[in-house]
């Protein structure tokens, strides 16, 4: 019996030939490899990119290639703002019909080069990529050929994407229109004979919920809790980076946004410091920057002296904004550093004494896990995906509101408790040893397709 083989759609970019991806194309990446560490298992995948290429002799993998940047669900992407409601509908066939040819082209060349056949679709996002699968199986049934279950990986932009349509709020942002699209393809009318996914996975607790209130038509049974994975290779403790961390954050310096004169500034002040506070993540609203940064003017004044190095990037109004915010709010010791390879946000995470992440309904929370990972204690806000796993032992969310000025005065708080009970030391070890333990890349695909098979089997 050959090897079992795997074939996943995703989204987005990975994080290759110097273009930064968001946190799915990241997951997608990793998971790639992960099965491809487990006996039995070869997976294959391919991801679009306006960058990147397909790579030769590389036959695992094959690139998506775009001329434009890459379709996004929300109005905010650390590598793009090409919007799916900004396509035409001649655009989203064309987008649809060339991905089912190349995916199509992919799964044949593998399957005549092995001598197998696949046994698991996986597509990213409860979007296009369901319906692209969908379609190619359709293909494949009406030639003879065996049909392939397909796993619907949710990852959240999409379902705030139908959220936004449901509610009506914005319909010059988010016509109705693609919820529409997905129900009159009834990829998740398990009911149907032509239904596209058998088994949904789902990061967080509150993604299952988000998903079943859009889609009430697909069986809850069928739905898996798949918590996130990270890099272990890449993010674990690294002691000797956080004792000589005044050296090594020498090596970041402040990125200003495009457009603006200025010299990069070094992070490491000549004058030392105390502490440092990290955040990795992109500037979109619902990550909350700004209440840290707010959060950062009230501890900053203290006699400690601590630095917040913030890791990350955005549309340009929007780091225009953290920019001019760090300035209207006096921040002395605030560095916005951009944009950084997984490498450098393990070295980040290594040198800070807390990471504060204070995101509302973060999906799941994997930058939590990857700092956690570095022996680095965390601080959320308690919604979303971080309820799941944020225990005391590692951290703190502070509660949830909707008034930014409370949520900065508890972050705030927050932080200074980190430091004065010294988290680092007392609840760093402990935050690696449980993300190391529980939450492995390795561990989370293959408890994935342990599910998968129980769902299937028959």
């Amino acid at each position: 019996m050959g090897d079992r083989l795997i074939f996943q759609l995703g989204t987005n970019n990975w994080q290759r030939d110097g273009e930064f991806a968001p946190g799915s194309g990241i997951l997608h990446e990793a998971h790639h490899r992960a099965y491809n560490e487990i006996d039995g298992v070869r997976a294959y995948s391919m991801y679009p990119s306006r960058v990147q290429r397909t790579r030769p002799g590389e036959d695992d993998v094959r690139v998506f290639a775009l001329e434009h940047d890459i379709p996004i669900c929300e109005s905010v992407s650390p590598v793009s703002s090409y919007r799916w409601h900004a396509m035409s509908p001649e655009e989203v066939d064309a987008y649809r019909a060339r991905l089912v040819a190349e995916v199509t082209a992919f799964v044949d060349d593998v399957e005549a080069g092995t001598g197998g056949e696949f046994g698991l679709f996986i597509a990213h996002h409860a979007f296009m990529n369901t319906v692209v699968l969908r379609d190619v199986n359709r293909a494949r049934v009406a030639a003879g050929r065996s049909r392939v279950p397909v796993v619907c990986f949710a990852h959240g932009t999409e379902l705030k994407m139908y959220v936004h349509e449901q509610r009506g709020e914005d319909p010059a942002e988010f016509p109705w229109r693609f919820l529409p699209f997905v129900q009159q393809e009834k990829i998740f009318e398990w009911a149907d004979p032509d239904h596209g996914v058998d088994v949904v996975a789902a990061i967080s607790s509150e993604q299952i919920e988000a998903f079943s209130a859009i889609f009430p038509e697909f069986p809850r049974e069928r739905m898996v809790l798949s918590h996130n994975g990270y890099n272990q290779q890449v993010f674990h403790p690294s002691p000797e980076t956080y004792a000589d961390r005044e050296q090594v954050l020498a090596g970041f310096s402040t990125q200003p946004p495009p457009g603006v004169e200025r010299g990069p500034e070094p992070v490491a002040p000549a004058g030392g410091f105390d502490a440092v506070v990290a955040f990795v993540g992109k500037f979109a609203d619902w990550k909350r920057l700004d209440a840290l940064l707010t959060a950062a003017a009230s501890y900053e004044r203290g006699d400690r002296r601590v630095l917040t190095v913030i890791a990350g990037s955005g549309p340009v109004e929007q780091q225009v904004a953290m920019h001019e915010l760090v300035a209207t709010l006096g921040l002395e010791r605030t560095y916005l550093v951009g944009p950084r390879q997984q490498s450098e946000l393990a070295t980040l995470f290594a040198c800070a004494d807390v990471g504060v992440f204070p995101s509302y309904r973060e999906p799941f929370g994997l930058v939590f896990l990857e700092c956690m990972a570095c022996g680095t204690p965390v601080i959320g806000a308690d919604s979303g995906g971080p309820r799941d796993f944020v225990v005391d032992a590692v951290g703190t969310l502070v509660p949830e509101t909707d008034d930014r000025a409370v949520l900065a005065e508890s972050l705030a708080a927050a932080v200074t408790t980190a430091l004065d009970e010294d988290w680092k030391q007392g609840k760093g070890p402990e935050a690696a040893r449980y993300a190391h333990d529980g939450f492995s890349v390795v561990k989370q695909v293959s408890d994935l397709l342990a599910e998968v098979d129980r769902l299937t089997a028959g």
